[in-house]
């Protein structure tokens, strides 16, 4: 582990923060739509960062935890990959 991955999640989590704050802040008849929504940009930001292959098993993982009733918490990250926290 690198001295920089404490401030990496540090960063991670605060971006949360401030995306679930502006979900809160939605117009009413948006909000059911915000998960849709931040998950094509979230699929489309991950793959530009670490590329095709690796969103894939990234969103596999992710799609692993789902199916054993193991939800994200809206405000921790959780480890999905080697890199990342």
């Amino acid at each position: 582990m690198t001295a920089a991955m404490p401030d990496r999640l540090t960063d991670l989590q605060l971006a949360m923060r401030v995306i679930a704050d502006a979900v809160d802040s939605l117009p009413e008849e948006c909000r059911d739509l915000a998960g849709n929504a931040l998950l094509n940009v979230a699929a489309e930001a991950v793959a530009q960062d670490v590329g095709c292959v690796e969103a894939s098993r990234i969103f596999s993982r992710l799609a692993e935890l789902l199916s054993r009733g193991l939800q994200p918490p809206a405000n921790d990250a959780i480890a999905l990959t080697g890199f990342d926290a």
